[in-house]
């Protein structure tokens, strides 16, 4: 019974863990880096949007506009490669905390982001990133 799940035990951890990684990366990824289109698309009406709809308390609302949306191109792009994936993660789990506390508080969905990101900050990349290809890992 032992070898049978010590052989589930790594299938999980050879093939499923890194899938499943990845799979998080995209997801929260594509998250973030549709928004980031959304302000890019009318960047007029994102900085009026930071000054009416959901300012930040200690940003002005043009270079708030502009760090939201630099941070939402960039960092997704980081998670789906792999690169720097921290801080990527790292990066975004911070606009996850900001959006909650300040634009749309009382959402369950920013929680759910919270989670996902913290993990990938504590697992980092896995097998299926740049990370492990430049790091030489054998994780």
């Amino acid at each position: 019974m032992t070898k049978l799940y010590d052989l589930y035990c790594s299938i999980c951890v050879t093939a499923i863990a890194p899938l499943a990684n990845l799979a998080a990366r995209i997801y929260i990824g594509l998250e973030f880096f549709r928004s980031g289109l959304l302000k890019l698309d009318d960047f007029e009406e994102t900085i009026e949007n930071f000054v009416d709809v959901y300012p930040v308390p200690f940003l002005a609302a043009e270079p708030a506009a502009y760090m939201a949306t630099a941070g939402e191109l960039i960092l997704p792009v980081l998670l789906f490669l792999g690169l720097f994936t921290r801080i990527g993660a790292a990066g975004l789990f911070v606009m996850a905390i900001v959006i909650e506390l300040w634009v749309f508080p009382g959402t369950p969905q920013h929680y759910y982001w919270m989670l996902i990101l913290g993990m990938i900050m504590g697992y980092g990349g896995g097998k299926l990133s740049v990370d492990n290809l430049l790091l030489n890992r054998k994780d």
